[in-house]
């Protein structure tokens, strides 16, 4: 999209160092001059391991039309330079004013888990339909929901917008920008705690999205969650429940796990049934596949192409993504990041294979848990236990709390061991035996708990079990 040099100063409030002689006509918004196209505006972002005001020479160098910026040292002479208090705000403000010319139907998603899942679900239903754009990797805070939004071309029909958050009011201010049409909520669960403080700050932060949509967007609304259902709604917003219960509006009925085959069950929606095999491993997925659905038909999708975007999902890298070896052990990738919830979904889904293989759950440190850290990583320990998990291997700083808790309800210490690399991690593991191996990988992103895939790939299928 062209942007006129004056619209931006009215979407953000700028002040400029000069105008010039003649209107200047920008052919989009950039923040990263390696992806800047010749008479684009850039905007200089600062964040926590960068500042892009040290980029303003490389931006004018590399063809940009005119430079947003904070700090008055980086004003240019040669091209427009706009100034702004805070150019995180104004670009989001920028993201605000292309969003009303957008003819799109917008759905917003966000929750402490299946958010990404859920997102790439709805934009596949979405898809039997409409021309449809989303959000691309984990775009989806204060500088990615922005960059979503103002890449979203015109004559895009449905978008689907994924929003994160760790701090409080984030939630508020990316709903404002995205202005959508449905507002979905998946789960509310104990993330982000170090900031966010507690379930109940977590729960105020996720319903801002449900609160600062406009009044006449459709909420969709998990009944199965406890924690959504203490969210006060308004009377007059629309509403659109899913679950698994008889009083929602949209619910999965007969769950049935189908092995490494995934999930099968029936999918209802005012009298209409249809049966549908979700290739996704662990009953959760359900939940997730109900909240797309439920986004589908928000849109006039029919149950027919829900299900064929549903049967022909694949799962997502890193997200319990299935590794299977040609020895018939499996690799549980679920290596893109950790919660407590989170994690007892993916515990869950490894125990539904026990006595068809030997369970094995890798785990490593769930960050951002504030003060109760400890805790919750024991509980996540003696879940592990009661699941009946065979081998317990623990990385990170909170080892000793997970394995405090497996110990205390009944797993065996020498079935548990600690690691730190590749190493000390195959030391450990069990020789495979005449049953297959399935090992789950958890853990937050900043472990990098995927540099043990491939190790374990090598261990477990190609030399079998004999390192």
């Amino acid at each position: 999209m062209n942007w006129d040099l004056m619209d931006v100063i009215e979407a953000t409030g700028a002040t400029p160092s000069r105008l010039p002689e003649r209107q200047t006509v920008l052919t989009g918004i950039s923040t990263d001059t390696r992806a800047l196209a010749p008479g684009n505006l850039f905007v200089a972002l600062r964040g926590e391991r960068f500042d892009g005001h040290a980029f303003v020479d490389a931006a004018v160098g590399g063809g940009a039309a005119a430079v947003l910026v904070e700090d008055p040292a980086a004003l240019r002479e040669e091209i427009p330079c706009l100034f702004v208090p805070n150019t995180l705000r104004a670009y989001g403000a920028l993201a605000g004013a292309y969003r009303k010319s957008l003819k799109a139907r917008v759905t917003a998603i966000t929750g402490s888990t299946g958010k990404t899942t859920t997102k790439e679900m709805t934009a596949a239903i979405l898809s039997r339909k409409y021309k449809v754009a989303t959000t691309q990797k984990n775009e989806n805070n204060r500088v990615g929901v922005p960059k979503t939004l103002l890449a979203i071309p015109p004559d895009t029909e449905a978008a689907v917008v994924e929003m994160g958050s760790s701090l409080p009011g984030e939630i508020a201010l990316l709903t404002e920008i995205a202005r959508p049409d449905t507002a979905l909520l998946t789960n509310i669960a104990p993330v982000h705690l170090k900031r966010l403080g507690t379930i109940s700050g977590v729960r105020m932060e996720k319903s801002a999205l449900f609160w600062r949509a406009p009044g006449d967007a459709l909420r969709c609304i998990n009944r199965d969650d406890p924690e959504i259902q203490k969210i006060p709604l308004n009377a007059g917003w629309p509403i659109l429940t899913f679950g698994t219960g008889k009083e929602a509006q949209i619910r999965a009925e007969g769950i049935e796990p189908m092995g490494l085959e995934g999930t099968r069950f029936t999918l209802v929606h005012e009298g209409e049934r249809i049966l549908i095999a979700l290739p996704l491993l662990g009953p959760h997925q359900v939940r997730n596949a109900l909240a797309a659905a439920a986004a589908g038909v928000a849109e006039g999708v029919s149950l027919t192409d829900i299900k064929a975007a549903l049967e022909s999902f694949q799962p997502l890298e890193k997200r319990l993504e299935p590794i299977v070896l040609s020895s018939g052990s499996v690799i549980l990738n679920d290596t893109y990041n950790a919660s407590p919830a989170a994690t007892v979904l993916a515990l869950e889904t490894l125990a539904m294979f026990r006595g068809a293989f030997l369970t094995i759950a890798l785990l490593g440190d769930m960050l951002e848990l504030g003060e109760n850290s400890a805790k919750y990583h024991e509980e996540v320990g003696a879940r592990c236990a009661r699941l009946g998990i065979e081998r317990l291997g623990i990385t990170g700083d909170y080892r000793e709390s997970t394995r405090r808790g497996a110990l205390k309800e009944g797993l065996e210490k020498a079935k548990t061991f600690f690691f730190d690399d590749a190493d000390s991690l195959l030391e450990n593991l069990p020789e495979l035996g005449a049953s297959p191996v399935m090992v789950l990988v958890k853990g937050s992103r900043a472990l990098r708990m995927e540099r043990f895939i491939d190790p374990l790939r090598r261990y477990f299928g190609e030399k079998g079990g004999t390192a």
